[in-house]
């Protein structure tokens, strides 16, 4: 995944040609020169990689919501504002950045409620959107909760899709886990 880019690259059998541990990866064999040479081996300034946790196995989309407050309403609408003002950035850089960084301890519990509040908000809020757009709007609802979570990207191979979702520990925060199961996580925020 090329962030700076904005665009999910495949390179078939790539994995054999990469060497190193998982913080300081580099590319060899025959074809390490071309990839390189395509800019698309070239070391980038960003942010610390993170593992990507493993798919979950939980969801809460189905249970019940609690009742929406108007402290609720108001992190909804900010989220919206969020969203608005990212997307109109280049590529996924500033959609990220509406996430929270991973320097606290997380309330589990406080993040489920909080996800389960704003499944429940989120068909009134003035936006629509895939995705990355739904997921982006719950993180910085979170964010805007003092709370965080894991946002992944995963993707599938031969036809090639990508998805997103929100999750803490084995339990997706917005959507259903029997979509996540075709997909293998490949990036986290």
């Amino acid at each position: 995944m090329d962030i700076g880019a904005d665009a999910y690259l495949c390179l078939p059998g790539g994995a054999s040609g990469l060497c190193g541990d998982g913080s300081t990866l580099r590319l060899s064999g025959p074809n390490a020169a071309a990839v390189v040479e395509a800019g698309l081996g070239a070391d980038q300034a960003g942010p610390a990689i993170r593992t990507p946790p493993g798919l979950p196995s939980r969801t809460l989309i189905h249970d019940t919501a609690p009742t929406v407050s108007l402290g609720d309403v108001l992190r909804g609408l900010g989220a919206v504002r969020d969203i608005r003002r990212a997307l109109r950035g280049d590529g996924l850089r500033p959609i990220l950045a509406v996430a929270s960084d991973h320097d606290r301890v997380v309330d589990r519990g406080a993040v489920a409620h909080a996800a389960k509040t704003f499944w429940r908000l989120s068909p009134w809020l003035p936006m629509e959107g895939e995705c990355l757009v739904r997921s982006a709007m719950l993180m910085s609802y979170l964010r805007r909760a003092g709370l965080s979570a894991d946002w992944v990207f995963g993707v599938r191979l031969w036809p090639f899709a990508a998805h997103c979702w929100v999750q803490i520990d084995d339990l997706c925060l917005n959507d259903d886990i029997e979509r996540l199961a075709a997909y293998t996580p490949i990036y986290c925020r």
